[in-house]
């Protein structure tokens, strides 16, 4: 009875690994409603961009608006690109030939079981959770791999709406000059 006591983790570690798990689930997912929106918005900056200027290549041409254009639509394809890395699924077979060569990976993380069967992963499950310390070290893997796939995604995040802000700026900084520095001129 005294080693199954042993071998539980107490509410406090539960409730610590479940709030953790949580938390970074949910910053995942903020990160990636964020990395949408900008895609989103992207996307329709040049769906509205390019019809727009076609009609009214003339006047694109007399302001001199090629320039900034142009690092207009590069910004919105740039910020598209970054953010489709960032929801980009990661690659979840890493795992798979370490597990062959009867390596110690997660029995947690779906990546790692996905191409067992039901008896594979019912052995697998039995003998990975059979010692208290082989659960922790699975957790302790899962929530480093979510926090670091988590960081990798924010800072791919910042960097496209650093790219998106600084982009936008300078373009309608320049569009604007330009349209001054014609009408001046005129």
């Amino acid at each position: 009875m005294e080693e199954k006591k042993k071998r539980k983790f107490s509410k406090d570690t539960l409730n610590i690994i479940r709030t953790t798990m949580r938390n970074s689930i949910e910053l995942t997912h903020i990160a990636d409603n964020k990395a949408n929106v900008l895609l989103s918005l992207n996307a329709l900056m040049i769906t509205f961009l390019i019809p727009l200027t076609i009609p009214n290549f003339d006047f694109v041409i007399g302001y001199n608006l090629t320039m900034p254009l142009l690092l207009l639509v590069a910004t919105c394809l740039v910020t598209i690109y970054i953010t489709a890395l960032v929801l980009k699924p990661s690659r979840i077979s890493q795992n798979h030939k370490a597990l062959k060569k009867g390596n110690l990976v997660s029995p947690f993380f779906f990546g790692n079981i996905y191409k067992m069967n039901k008896e594979e992963f019912g052995e697998f499950i039995h003998g990975a959770v059979s010692k208290k310390e082989l659960v922790s070290m699975h957790l302790t893997e899962d929530l480093h791999f979510i926090g670091s796939r988590l960081g990798k995604k924010m800072i791919l995040i910042r960097l496209a709406f650093s790219i998106f802000l600084f982009g936008l700026f300078v373009s309608i900084t320049s569009a604007i000059l330009m349209i001054s520095f014609t009408n001046n001129w005129v």
